[in-house]
Formats: C-alpha cells, sequence, structure tokens
C-alpha cells in the first residue's frame, strides 16, 4: 500500500516537475540575458548569443519533485541526499560562471557533492558486477568509490554539452531506461529518481534542442550528472547507470586522454572541429586538437550539428538497451 501510494505521488510530481522546468526555463533564460549572462553558440555561421545559466531551471525540478517524495518515502534521507548531491553540484558550476576555476579546482568541488551521500549514511559498500556479483569494498567504497563517481559522471556530462541539446536528450534517454531497469529491479525510491531526471532534462530539451533558445550552463550539466550519480549509488546501480551513459563516458575518456590529462576549456587552444561556411562541422586535422567523440563522428565527413546530436542520442539508445540487458547479468 506504502509503494503504491509512493508511485501515485510520484506520478503526479513528475508532471508537476515537468511543468516547472518547461516554465521557468524561458523567464529565466530572459532574466540571464538581461544580466549579461550568456554564451556564443559557435556552431552557427551567426555566431548568436544564447542565455547561460539555463539549468537551474532543472535543479529547481529537480527539488520540487525531490522535496515533495519526502513526506511520503519510508525513507526521506534518500531523497535528501539526492538533492543535496544535485545542489551541490550545480552551485560548483555557478560558482565557475563568477569566478572561472580551474580544471582541478572544479573536480575538487564536484567530488564534494558526495557528501550529503555519506553524511546522511544512503550508501551500500557492497556495489553489484556482472558475472561477478557482489564485491565488499566497505573502505574503498565510502573514500573513493562514491566522490569518484559522483565528480566523473558530474564532468563527463559537462563535457558532452556543446551541442543544441546534446547533453538534456542524451541524459534523457539514459534516464528513461534507468526508470525502467530500476523498476524492474523493484526500487521504487530509486525508480522515481531517474524518472525525476528523465522528465526535467527532457522538458529542458524542448528549449535547448536546435536551434537553442538557451544553454544549460555548468549549472545544469554538472547538477544532471550528480544526479545519476546519487541515483546510481542509492539504489545500488552504478555499473547499469555507467553502462547507460556509456557514450557521455567515452567522450570524457577520450578527451582527457588526447589532452593528456584534466584541462579547463579555455585552456584547450584548439577546438576538435571547424566550422565551415556552409555551417557543416569537420574534424580538425591539427594534432593539437583534442580526440572527441563528435570528432570521430565527423572524421569520415562533415555533418550539420543536428546530424551529431542524432548520432548521440543514437548511441545512448543502444547504451540503455545495453544496460536493460545486463538485468539478467547481475548477481544479487
Amino acid at each position: 500500500m506504502v509503494c503504491e501510494t509512493l508511485f501515485f505521488i510520484g506520478l503526479i510530481t513528475i508532471c508537476l516537475g515537468f511543468l516547472i522546468v518547461y516554465g521557468l526555463t524561458m523567464p529565466i533564460a530572459n532574466l540571464m540575458l538581461k544580466k549579461g549572462i550568456f554564451g556564443v553558440d559557435v556552431h552557427k555561421p551567426t555566431k548568436p548569443k544564447i542565455p547561460e545559466m539555463g539549468g537551474l531551471s532543472i535543479i529547481f525540478g529537480l527539488a520540487l519533485c525531490s522535496i515533495t517524495l519526502m513526506f511520503f518515502s519510508g525513507n526521506p534521507t534518500h531523497f535528501l541526499a539526492f538533492i543535496l548531491t544535485v545542489y551541490v553540484a550545480s552551485m560548483v558550476g555557478v560558482l565557475d560562471w563568477f569566478k572561472r576555476l580551474g580544471a582541478w579546482q572544479k573536480i575538487f568541488l564536484a567530488a564534494l557533492a558526495s557528501i550529503p551521500i555519506l553524511v546522511l549514511d544512503v550508501y551500500y559498500p557492497y556495489p553489484i558486477l556482472p558475472f561477478i556479483g557482489k564485491l565488499r569494498l566497505t573502505i574503498l567504497y565510502p573514500i573513493i568509490v562514491i566522490p569518484f563517481l559522483v565528480t566523473m559522471l558530474a564532468n563527463a556530462t559537462n563535457m558532452i554539452d556543446v551541442f543544441n541539446g546534446s547533453m538534456a536528450g542524451t541524459s534523457t534517454i539514459a534516464a528513461t531506461f534507468l526508470t525502467i531497469i530500476a523498476f524492474l529491479l523493484n526500487k521504487p525510491e530509486t525508480t522515481l529518481m531517474y524518472a525525476f531526471i528523465a522528465v526535467c532534462t527532457f522538458a529542458f530539451y524542448l528549449h535547448n534542442k536546435y536551434p537553442a533558445k538557451v544553454f544549460s550552463g555548468d549549472v545544469g550539466s554538472l547538477g544532471v550528472g550528480a544526479a545519476f550519480a546519487a541515483a546510481a549509488i542509492i539504489g545500488r546501480m552504478e555499473i547499469l547507470t555507467l553502462f547507460a551513459l556509456l557514450p557521455t563516458l567515452i567522450n570524457g575518456s577520450l578527451t582527457l586522454t588526447s589532452l593528456g590529462g584534466v584541462k579547463e576549456r579555455h585552456e584547450i587552444l584548439e577546438r576538435p572541429t571547424i566550422l565551415l561556411e556552409n555551417g557543416l562541422l569537420k574534424a580538425n586535422p591539427s594534432k593539437n586538437a583534442p580526440v572527441t567523440l563528435t570528432r570521430l563522428l565527423v572524421a569520415a565527413s562533415p555533418l550539420k550539428e543536428p546530424e551529431i546530436v542524432k548520432c548521440f542520442l543514437l548511441l545512448t539508445f543502444f547504451s540503455g538497451l545495453l544496460s536493460l540487458s545486463t538485468i539478467c547479468l547481475m548477481v544479487a
């Protein structure tokens, strides 16, 4: 009965979360534009100015959903840890806008977003691996695994937020698959956490898709990545979440490897792609240009921005299927 009530309230909350994000995104975007908080869309010949930090609406939506469910869940600390993790990570994005942070500073501060999970003790230090089963990591899990997972997913999600709708679209698809997986695994609270991510990022995607009217900014992408990490840790779905976000992680690892380490955006002197006059993007032939998932996609022939984003979405769809098919390999 409690579970049925939780899902009923959850469905109502999901609808409200969507409406909140969809309704707040453009007012926030207009406010940011008035305040001079905008970015240049470098992948368009006209280089339009697009308001930044619109991802605040995603954070507000996730907060509304989580706080509401705290009053109906048998484990309110789970939702409290979830939203506090998201909040801390998103505030790193706000700080980065007003005071440019170094790459390692951003990584360290993002790792601090794991503190609510640790303090509220909502983790289980026995992660489950395919074929292997349950591991015992009572010391390493809270000290290393949790902070690493939070900062890795937060920064990887931030790094794929390079095109109109790329971060919001891939996050929506991955979160939708993870919602289904959590439901099949009978994890009601985790199901709702992933559902919150799915509806909030989708509502934002409707404004952020090509041609974008608003950019998420680090506040949105770091917060969404941290939300994935928090839900994965709380719901014991670490490996399944990594599989669902495989294209995002591959893009991040390719970038870091090609750059020879962690670097902030302003430290990267050459872009991975070159914008042609007709709006197509081709791979940058320079050896100093970072290797990214985008650069690999356009290596054979130039593509338009919407075509590249469609490739991202398609790859994430297949990684979601991979995550779904992995359920039978998880030995409890």
